[in-house]
């Protein structure tokens, strides 16, 4: 059994085995980091209070603008490529890898002597240093992360991430018991982050050798070509996700944007749940796309749809009804008000959610141009309605507006790519829908009468997971099939 455990996690023998193993490594390492960072978030939130935790979270957003020039699409290129063509792996990171260092170098320029003039917040002025260091671990350490699940190793990756964020929690404790304040909480991720690259280094370390000897300009050339379609993308996605905080910082107070950065967190958080398997399938979606098996590409593109929003659909519907007992527990009394803004960003991730694997398919396929004017759309948008919400409803005008601006990008990517992989999604959500609709009549009873809050979200899972069996959903059918496939993988 050990013998078979061993092949079956750490060797990849069949496109579902692997699948399998990948989904098992991130989920490993993004959830259990995210749960270990919960921790600190939650502690640091309660220490630092509203007011002093939304100048944290401004500082990240307002820096958010200038770290984008840090990737520009490098690290999913370098992904996709690794993964389409293994054989020249070595020739990609070596250019890949220039290319980021001269990214990172730039943003940390811009962070530095640039992004303290845009803040409207007098005490984050001094921060943005600091900033600039955590970003050049950050884009280091998911660049060589790439590269491991380009070669598909993620059970390297789920090491990193698992230390990374013990490192978070050991860092954060000390240093904001001994000063609770946004500048330590921005120390501890600096520890953390710096951690991770140099294991992400260590890992592929062999890879270095080649970054001279593979130099190659032209092919330099062509990946910044493919680059610049999801560069654009990535500016314009940056500047939607963080113009509600900044806005919120011109517009309204630190406190607001403590509150309304609670519900910001979460949806990080849920969206681990898609990441793991939109990261995990990458590899095989990328090769069924450049050897052209459209008929395995419908039915992966079908499933996984399907997945995403048996996953989604109770969160939104449990996140709503529960949205007060959940972050008066977590996060304390004096953060309720943040619980209209919580549910309007919950709601959103009816959007957010499929919006991860039509990021993957566009990139897959090479449409990175097709959908940028979506973008500029949604961004636009984003502004517009901001600036006409914001001072009226605060935070909760933020909240709407993210709504809104996501629905303006995603349902026309999805009828672009739709068009393009010919895959199904509404067909299979009957049961899926009747499911989570019996899960919210049980939490929304529960939470009438006063149930403990982790109660009612343990009774409600079983309730919806004991519909879908009975409905005999299969995609959960499929995924109880993979958790049993390791029995069958060979000893030797």
């Amino acid at each position: 059994m050990i013998a078979k455990l061993k092949i079956f996690l750490f060797k990849n023998l069949s496109p579902r085995q692997t699948l399998t193993k990948n989904i098992f490594w991130l989920s490993f390492g993004q959830v259990g980091s995210r749960f270990i960072r919960a921790i600190i978030i939650i502690y640091a939130a309660r220490a630092l209070g509203a007011t002093e935790y939304g100048v944290f979270a401004y500082v990240l957003g307002l820096a958010g603008f200038f770290t984008v020039f840090s990737d520009m699409g490098i690290n999913s290129l370098l992904m996709r490529d690794v993964a389409s063509h293994p054989e020249e792996k070595s020739k990609y990171f070596a250019a890949s890898f220039w290319i980021k260092i001269i990214l990172l170098s730039i943003a940390s320029l811009l962070l530095v002597f640039v992004a303290p003039y845009f803040s409207k917040i007098g005490i984050a002025i001094s921060l943005f240093s600091l900033v600039a260091l955590m970003a050049v671990f950050d884009g280091l350490g998911e660049f060589f992360s790439s590269f491991l699940r380009g070669v598909e190793k993620m059970e390297l990756e789920a090491f990193i991430i698992v230390a990374e964020n013990i490192a978070l929690v050991i860092a954060g404790f000390a240093l904001l018991a001994l000063s609770p304040n946004a500048k330590s909480l921005i120390m501890s991720y600096i520890v953390s982050l710096g951690l991770g690259a140099i294991l992400a280094a260590f890992f592929i370390r062999k890879q270095f050798l080649n970054i001279f000897r593979y130099f190659d300009i032209n092919l330099i050339k062509k990946i910044i070509n493919s680059a610049w379609p999801i560069a654009f993308s990535s500016i314009l996605g940056i500047f939607m996700i963080n113009t509600d905080v900044v806005m919120l910082g011109w517009l309204r107070t630190a406190q607001e944007i403590g509150y309304y950065s609670i519900g910001q967190r979460f949806v990080p958080l849920l969206l681990t749940l898609p990441n793991i398997f939109a990261t995990a399938i990458f590899p095989i979606l990328s090769r069924f796309a450049a050897q052209k098996e459209q008929q395995k590409e419908k039915n992966l593109n079908e499933k996984s749809m399907a997945l995403i929003f048996m996953i989604v659909l109770p969160l939104i519907f449990g996140g709503i009804i529960l949205a007060a007992p959940i972050i008066k527990l977590i996060f304390g009394q004096s953060y309720l008000p943040a619980v209209p803004a919580f549910r309007i960003l919950i709601t959103s991730l009816i959007w957010i959610f499929p919006n991860v694997f039509l990021t993957n398919l566009v990139l897959v396929h090479n449409y990175q141009k097709k959908i940028v004017k979506y973008l500029v759309l949604s961004s636009l948008g984003n502004i517009i309605i901001n600036l006409f919400l914001i001072p009226l409803w605060g935070i909760i005008g933020a909240a709407v507006a993210t709504f809104i601006s996501q629905t303006l990008y995603v349902v026309p990517t999805w009828i672009k790519m739709k068009k393009i992989s010919d895959f199904q999604t509404l067909r299979y959500l009957k049961k899926i829908i009747a499911a989570a609709i019996i899960m919210a009549g049980t939490s929304f009873v529960l939470n009438y009468f006063n149930s403990n809050v982790i109660l009612n979200i343990l009774i409600s899972t079983g309730v919806y997971l004991g519909v879908l069996y009975l409905l005999k959903e299969k995609v959960l059918e499929e995924i109880l099939i993979l958790f049993k496939k390791f029995k069958e993988a060979p000893s030797q």
